[in-house]
Order: structure tokens, then sequence, then C-alpha cells
């Protein structure tokens, strides 16, 4: 995600704070959880898996140039990305705190969040990091995208809906380089 759309990002998520509105609107009465904030309380932790394989990745010494700048901007973007999303949780739902993750309310089954397809000590541990890392991250981002596919449909926030487009391009961009590393496609160094 580059600089500037985050930057969008913060500015809509200031200007809607700025709104007013309903005073209800953020709160939890019947027991049900709101869409957008299960879809916060499983991408922040998702995200931060993402952040700890890349880190993992770089620490045990990604060799292409490609898969390093990738594993970056993993690091930062996603960062910056749970920073927008605990902000928007605590203006929203009165607390930053994270609940459970509930696929149901999501819509998307547990098995293809992505979340159980690889882990930092993995990475960390590859014979090959490059292609551990791509492969793991292929699937991991896989679950992004299908938990984003969900919040542009149902998102009840425009801040989730533009929060779930970006992470879908990103990461299907990212997708991409991710499939050349894990089937031998790229030779270069």
């Amino acid at each position: 995600m580059t600089k500037l759309a985050v930057l969008g990002l913060a500015v809509v998520a200031l200007l809607a704070a700025g709104c007013g509105g309903d005073e209800e609107a953020g709160t939890v009465a019947s027991g049900e959880v709101p869409f957008d904030m299960a879809f916060i309380d499983a991408m922040v932790p998702h995200h931060r898996e993402a952040i700890d394989m890349a880190k993992a990745a770089n620490d045990r010494g990604l060799t292409q140039a490609d898969l390093k700048k990738i594993a970056g901007d993993i690091i930062e973007s996603q960062q910056r990305e749970i920073d927008l999303m605990l902000a928007w949780r605590e203006e929203w739902f009165g607390s930053r705190r994270l609940g459970p993750i509930q696929a149901e309310v999501l819509g998307v089954p547990e098995s293809d969040l992505g979340m159980k397809h690889g882990s930092a000590d993995e990475v960390a541990g590859a014979v090959d990091v490059d292609a551990t890392f791509a492969e793991m991250m292929t699937s991991h981002h896989e679950g992004a995208i299908a938990m984003a596919e969900a919040a542009e449909k149902r998102g009840e926030h425009d801040e989730i809906k533009g929060l779930a487009s970006a992470i879908i391009a990103a990461q299907e961009r990212e997708i991409e380089t991710f499939e050349e590393h894990a089937s031998g496609e790229h030779h270069g160094r």
C-alpha cells in the first residue's frame, strides 16, 4: 500500500471521527459481533503473523531482491494497517482489545483464513528461505484476500471497504511474485 493511500485512509478516518452521528453505532448490545469488528479482530493477528514471517525471512537471509522488497513492504505497510484498524476499533467499538477470531461472522471458513499455513519459526528454519517464504506467504495472502473480499461486500464503514480493496490489490501483486519463486520460475539472484 502506498504512503499516499495510507494517508488517504487516515484522513478519511479523521473526517469520519468528526462527523458525529448516532452515539450507539459502535456498541454491541445484542451480543452479535458487527462485521467490521470481526474483520479487525481477524485481520490484525493475520497481519501480525505476516510481519513475523517477513522479519524471520529477512533475518534468515532472503537472497532475491524482489522478495526482500516484498518482505520490507509487508513489515511497513501491514504495521500501518494494524495501527489504523486498532484506532478504528477503539473509535467504533470502544476498545483496541481484540476479540476472538470469528470466521462465521466473516463468512469465510476458518480453514481459508490462511493462518495455519506457516510460521516465523518455519521460515527461520528453512533450507531454502526464498521458496519457503514465497510458498507460505502465498497461502497466507490468499486468506487475507478472502477476508478482504468479504469486507468489500459486507463492510459497514467506508474505511474498512477502502482498506479491503487496498489489501486485495497489494497482496494479489505479491502473490504473482511469490508463485514465481515457489515454482522455481525465478532464476536470477
